[in-house]
């Protein structure tokens, strides 16, 4: 395995009359997405600030590709970052090519790159029209390749793509995926949390300035033994007893919505495929049956409730 590109150790960070990060330790490997998830002011952007050298720790250790940094970063640690706040602003009059040549003389980076750099962002064919002009998702992609200039190694995006649609989504996403397979780290804050769990390498919650959750999505959904939901309607053959009977069997709660003639349970993970099969087993007992397994938002809600999962 590669060493990580990013780690924190014990990381923490006050303000005057407020701890905003406690003990944080993280680490990012080449090719890794991290979701950064958690409420508002819970000391994402904070983090990612403190890891840009932007603010200066109080206690704990970053390592940039295995070194320890100072308090202020050298010029070969600036070049493995690239940042995209979650606010772009850019000369609306300059075209995009002369956006990018701006911040390439800012940021050292080799203006000869300039122009790959909009082919993997996709912007090619608009790299000579004015900024004003851009729409949303087009802006946050030269957003993006003003955070390439330079060749990074690791990539610090804050809700990268608020405000995009559907489709500036997943074109952004194809962008990153790219990104990875060439080797690049990527920490990434999001309140979206559907668009996050198919994409994610691995989530780090943040609540109350610490890390209370970070794994695999999958791991801590499994671990945090969260129930799916199923649904079904009465079948031709249906029986109220029969179903009491099944339901009692494997202990699960039945919910009965009258109106819609529709049956709705919570059965945790261990008993779902017994129950389905019992309930399926019997002629005709039900219909129109609906599984919805648990996901990244029960998995927040649920750690957001109080509850540590490890």
């Amino acid at each position: 395995m590669s060493p990580p590109i990013l780690s924190l150790s014990e990381v923490s960070k006050s303000f005057p009359g407020k701890e905003v990060l406690k003990s944080i330790t993280l680490s990012i490997a080449p090719g890794e997405l991290v979701a950064l998830v958690g409420n508002n002011g819970q000391g994402k952007t904070t983090l990612m600030k403190l890891i840009l050298g932007l603010l200066s720790l109080d206690e704990g250790k970053i390592l940039i590709n295995g070194q320890t940094t100072k308090s202020t970063r050298t010029i070969d640690q600036k070049a493995l970052f690239g940042y995209l706040p979650e606010t772009t602003v850019f000369y609306p009059n300059l075209t995009g090519q002369e956006t990018l040549r701006y911040f390439s003389s800012l940021k050292q980076g080799a203006p000869s790159r300039i122009d790959e750099i909009f082919n993997i962002v996709s912007l090619e064919h608009a790299k000579k029209q004015r900024v004003k002009t851009y729409s949303k998702g087009m802006k946050q992609r030269l957003g993006l390749a003003q955070a390439l200039l330079g060749n990074p190694k690791l990539l610090l995006l804050d809700e990268p793509t608020n405000g995009l649609d559907p489709s500036g989504i997943h074109e952004f996403y194809q962008i990153l995926n790219r990104l990875k397979t060439e080797g690049v780290a990527i920490l990434m804050s999001s309140h979206l949390l559907a668009e996050i769990e198919s994409r994610a390498d691995a989530l780090a919650l943040l609540k109350n300035g610490a890390i209370s959750a970070h794994g695999s999505i999958d791991k801590l959904i499994n671990s945090a033994k969260l129930p799916s939901i199923i649904k079904f309607q009465k079948g031709i053959h249906f029986s109220q007893k029969r179903l009491d009977q099944i339901l009692k069997q494997h202990n699960a709660e039945k919910i009965y919505v009258e109106q819609s003639k529709a049956f709705v349970l919570t059965c945790q993970p261990d008993n779902k495929q017994a129950l389905l099969l019992a309930l399926l087993s019997t002629n005709e007992l039900i219909t129109k049956l609906i599984v919805n397994d648990p996901g990244l938002e029960q998995l927040f809600l649920q750690l957001n409730s109080g509850l540590k999962i490890t």
